[in-house]
């Protein structure tokens, strides 16, 4: 059997890369998606984004080492490989290939000079590029570099895309293509041709425009550099690309005249293809190039429905793992005409004079579905409803400009709304003709492979690859039925819509100024000013990694892996030259800050950081990170397994089968089985919860898909804190007394050491169990022994006892109703994730000039500076800072002398400073350790 051989698209969109892998002869894909996002412009008034181009140059390499290793493709499979990205991207270069601008479609900073175009000279640029002035094309982009920064001006020798600067990198050759010119209102769009008299009319000097090149012919070869940063072969064909909704019309097979189809993303693009450029007499829509040399598209748009898609589908759906799927999914249980709701949420028929914020109505009342059990359904279902009769309504303006009298015979529908039955269904009942849905949701990134392909003679041109692939399609057929009637509510809802159109320019302009106060705020948040060495000795996954690697210089060595505990003259030496260091157990005490004078951040990765010097740290002006909550889902995990355990007598139910003499097939025994094991369901029991921090919360989240009561006591939490998540609030007396299962949450203080006493115990409820898996010292662990032996409680699971590891001898050992673990509550592998992303965001926010959300001593971010010299302690703290007890390894040290939440080391949370509200019995604390 023969090696496949694979060709590779690299797709850079709005929201992150793709990487896709074509196995020629099969026809498998092998897809690898990698985030990423676009930093806010500097002064540039909230309007203004950038492109982080190093970001997505390693992000993509990232995705493409990945994609080779879940293929099991070596570097010599990769026949070629082609790039892809968004229109409307520019990029300009210096004579050293140095990024002068770098700028994403949604980038608007030249709106005042696109203002300046359309007036002067909209329908001259119109008629000639198919493209009316707008703050996206690239023309505008560079007089506003030429007004804003004339010295980068002046050395700009280029203006690319982000596709071609992708290939530029591959394999420095450098260069363009018409579907992605034909965006830059520097294009003529009938003649495929730049056009310089535009150009210099514009002031810009014909120089930076880049030699065309068309899509699907070689452009270079990958260089050593990149073949070994993408792990592919040095010499591998590269490929030239092209715009990425061309792209998805290659992908989805729309390459013939008279097809036409969308592209479900971000936003929904409608094309359709023609052999001959035709403008809009009405300047309302688009004319581009199609990737194929000899096709052209017109084009509208149905608006921004991913975006708007998924922000309603997060809110109706904020836990669901795919909130957008889920919400898809669930709008197929209404019917057509979503029961009288209309929407015009996330839809728009294009008009590119008329640009404006989009915005959105959801017309209903209330009464019309007052007791229907499916009205959050029939909700979603007006907006999937509403969002294929906005692709239908620029369908019709395509085909009144294009003067197209006949229907489609089909329409295709490539990107993520593609992945959809329930979009393809309802979309081709209210066109009425069968969709077609690509071979892959990834249709942008399969145009660029077929671009590659074509490069290497895998196809004999662009048409012949895209057939290939279209026969992998399927077809959506319409229903008579249904069609029938969308095309009645269709009619409604383009009533409606016209109807309100002064509302919907009304609501524009009042939405407006917080939209721009949004950008604003975005653009203060910029990119760190600096890259700050950072050490991480806690544990770390590669996510975490990477978000710190993206921030500073970081090296890796965890204290498992290394079995090195870091203090004292270890310390310093390792700390030499480092502005963070990131740790869980090493001990950061006075002496060694002092001596550490480029230390401006300390990170604990642990919910209270009693490793850490926290008044020396604060004395020298070094920010203390924590992460609270790093261990919550774990620790919340093993309570609801402890609870079902209880509930279920798991642990007497598997010994039984491991007694001996029981023979297979023995009834008897079965009998005793079925007679002494029955257990309970967590529905609809009453299970109480002392604290309500990190770990209360995330069994809170647990227990409400098992339908249980949850009753919480926490006198440091707002009642209504409780309420938002799903539990009651109660008094301790009342949570006891109430209560089948009491678990236990709270940190350990004077107040709260044995809170679980003899008489509190004797409060709960007969038959009741307990959970522990906070702290020892929260429990009386005789009296527990004594209300277990003599069956006032049914059970018992801890994983915390007074002296870790407890002997085998101990008492409550010795309770067959007693589960017990030996501390292992936070000890998962997932724990490094957590912390990691809760530690790398809080380090972007200090190194942005936000605010961490966990900061141990908020008052040093005041005078805080990464540049500026540290301050220095006088004489007198210095010599109090070590007379003070030093900080310790573990917080089990702790426990056993002193109250786990020492004054200078409380987390600064608002309810600390509500302590005299406690109940003398308890102090409980919102954070996990």
């Amino acid at each position: 059997m023969m090696n496949p051989s694979y060709l590779m698209a690299l797709d850079a969109g709005g929201s992150g890369g793709h990487c896709l892998l074509v196995d020629v002869a099969g026809g498998a894909f092998t897809r690898v998606f990698r985030p990423w996002t676009h930093p806010a412009a500097p002064e540039t008034a909230g309007l203004g984004t950038d492109l982080d181009l190093d970001a997505i140059w390693t992000t993509l390499a990232e995705g493409a080492r990945a994609a080779l290793e879940r293929a099991g493709a070596t570097p010599d499979q990769v026949l070629a490989v082609a790039a892809t990205s968004m229109r409307h991207t520019t990029v300009v270069l210096d004579g050293d290939g140095n990024a002068l601008l770098a700028t994403p479609n949604r980038d608007a900073r030249a709106a005042g000079e696109a203002f300046q175009l359309a007036s002067e000279h909209g329908s001259l640029l119109y008629a000639r590029t198919g493209q009316w002035p707008s703050p996206l094309a690239t023309a505008a982009r560079l007089r506003w570099l030429a007004r804003a920064n004339p010295d980068a001006w002046a050395r700009a020798t280029t203006v690319i895309t982000l596709s071609d600067w992708i290939a530029y990198r591959l394999c420095g050759e450098s260069g363009t293509e018409p579907s992605q010119a034909g965006a830059t209102l520097l294009f003529d769009v009938a003649h495929r041709d730049w056009a310089p008299d535009l150009a210099e009319e514009l002031g810009i000097p014909r120089r930076l425009l880049p030699r065309l090149r068309p899509a699907g012919t070689h452009l270079g070869t990958v260089t050593r550099a990149a073949a070994e940063l993408f792990g592919l072969r040095a010499g591998t064909p590269v490929a030239v690309g092209g715009a990425d909704t061309q792209c998805a019309m290659l992908g989805a097979g729309a390459v013939t005249p008279g097809q036409v189809g969308a592209i479900g993303g971000t936003t929904v693009p409608v094309q359709l293809v023609l052999d001959r450029p035709v403008v809009d007499p009405d300047e309302r829509l688009w004319t581009g190039c199609h990737v194929l040399a000899d096709r052209w598209v017109l084009e509208s748009n149905a608006g921004a429905m991913g975006e708007a898609l998924d922000w309603f589908a997060r809110i109706l759906h904020p836990d669901a793992a795919h909130p957008v799927a889920h919400f898809l999914a669930e709008a197929g249980l209404s019917e057509p005409g979503a029961a009288g709701i209309l929407s015009t949420l996330g839809t728009g028929v294009m008009n590119a004079r008329k640009l404006r914020l989009p915005t959105g109505t959801i017309t209903l009342s209330h009464l019309s579905t007052a007791h229907d059990p499916h009205r959050r359904s029939h909700l979603e279902r007006a907006v999937v409803d509403g969002m294929a009769y906005a692709v239908r309504a620029n369908l019709e303006q395509l085909r009144d400009v294009a003067a197209t009298q006949s229907s489609p015979a089909t329409f295709s529908l490539g990107g993520g709304m593609s992945r959809s039955a329930v979009f393809a269904q309802v979309l081709s009942d209210v066109l009425g003709v069968p969709v077609e849905v690509g071979a892959t949701p990834e249709s942008t990134a399969l145009g660029a492979a077929l671009c590659a392909g074509v490069a290497v003679g895998v196809f004999a041109d662009l048409a012949e690859g895209a057939q290939r692939f279209r026969g992998q399609a399927r077809a959506v057929l319409p229903d008579k039925q249904r069609a029938r009637a969308y095309d009645e509510f269709y009619g409604g809802w383009q009533q409606l819509r016209a109807a309100g159109a002064d509302a919907e320019t009304l609501a524009s302009q009042l939405i407006l100024p917080s939209a721009l106060k949004a950008m604003s705020a975005s653009a203060a948040r910029s990119r760190p000013a600096l890259r700050p060495r950072i050490l991480v000795t806690a544990d770390m996954d590669d996510d975490g990694l990477a978000a710190l690697r993206a921030l500073g210089d970081a090296e890796y060595a965890s204290f498992r892996t290394a079995m090195r505990l870091l203090t004292g003259p270890s310390l310093v030496e390792a700390l030499a030259g480092v502005q963070v260091f990131i740790t869980e157990v090493d001990v950061v005490d006075a002496d060694a800050i002092r001596q550490l004078p480029e230390l401006r951040v300390v990170a604990a990765c642990r919910g209270n950081a009693v490793n850490v010097d926290l008044a020396a740290c604060t004395a020298f002006g070094i920010p203390v990170l924590y992460a609270p909550g790093r261990n919550a889902d774990a620790v919340a995990d093993l309570t609801v397994a402890f609870l079902l355990m209880l509930a279920r007598r798991l642990p007497t139910a598997s010994a039984f089968l491991h007694q001996p003499g029981i023979a297979a097939g023995d009834m008897g025994r079965m009998g005793q089985a079925f007679a002494g094991l029955q257990g309970r369901e967590l529905w609809h029991k009453t299970i109480g919860l002392v604290g309500f921090g990190a770990v209360g919360r995330a069994v809170t989240r647990r227990l409400r898909a098992f339908g249980a009561r949850v009753l919480v006591f926490d006198p440091y939490v707002d009642a209504e804190q409780i309420v938002l998540a799903d539990a009651e609030p109660a008094s301790l007396d009342e949570l006891l007394e109430n209560s089948e299962f009491v678990s236990l949450h709270a940190a350990v203080s004077e107040q709260s050491r044995g809170m679980i006493g003899a008489a509190a115990l004797a409060r709960m409820r007969p038959g009741s169990c307990l959970v522990n898996t906070a702290r020892a010292a929260l429990v009386d662990e005789a009296a527990l022994a004594d209300a277990l032996r003599s069956g006032h409680l049914g059970g018992a699971a801890l994983d915390v006892f007074s002296v870790e590891p407890p002997g085998s001898d101990h008492p409550l050992l010795a309770l067959d109703n007693v589960i017990a673990t030996p501390h292992v509550g936070g000890n998962t592998i997932d724990v490094a994730a957590h912390q990691g992303r809760i530690i790398a965001a809080d380090l972007r926010r200090l190194l942005v000039g936000e605010a961490p959300l966990h900061v141990l001593n908020p008052e040093t971010l005041h005078s805080f500076d990464w540049s500026a010299p540290r301050p220095t302690p006088e004489p007198d703290v210095l010599e109090r800072l070590a007379r003070q007890p030093g900080p310790a390894v573990s917080d089990l040290q702790l426990d056993r002398g002193a109250a786990l939440c020492s004054p200078n080391q409380r987390p600064p949370q608002r309810h600390w400073r509500r302590a005299p509200r406690c109940r003398p019995r308890c102090a409980t604390a919102c954070g996990a350790s």
